[in-house]
């Protein structure tokens, strides 16, 4: 976030397509984000160019899945209270994918961020 905020958009645009939500077949995602967790994302999206965030479904393979994410989303996008995250799921340790996924966008992103030394 640090970075998007000193890009200072207009407006976040995002391709929401929910492969790393909870029922969302392995082969294209093998994440397991709740539906809540993609409520808080987009409730972090919002303090980025005055709250303007777009979500444009593109589709999906679990409808439900989908479904429950996009409720979640819709919700935070409305500024209604989220359910809270269960301390469960707050401790869990992270996939080791997303681990190697952050990594990498750190190290990519260090040289034009002083906040993310390497």
């Amino acid at each position: 976030m640090p970075i998007a905020d000193e890009f200072a958009p207009d407006v976040v645009l995002v391709s929401s397509g929910f492969d790393a939500v909870e029922g969302h077949p392995p082969p294209l995602g093998g994440y397991t984000l709740t539906s809540k967790c993609f409520g808080y994302l987009t409730r972090q999206l919002m303090t980025l160019a005055e709250g303007r965030v777009v979500l444009a479904l593109e589709g999906g393979h679990d409808l439900m899945a989908i479904c429950d994410a996009s409720e979640a989303c819709v919700s935070a996008l409305l500024g209604n209270q989220l359910d809270p995250l269960p301390q469960t799921l707050l401790e869990q340790r992270p996939n080791q994918n997303a681990v190697c996924s952050i990594e990498k966008v750190i190290e990519t992103h260090s040289e034009y961020q002083a906040q993310f030394p390497i």
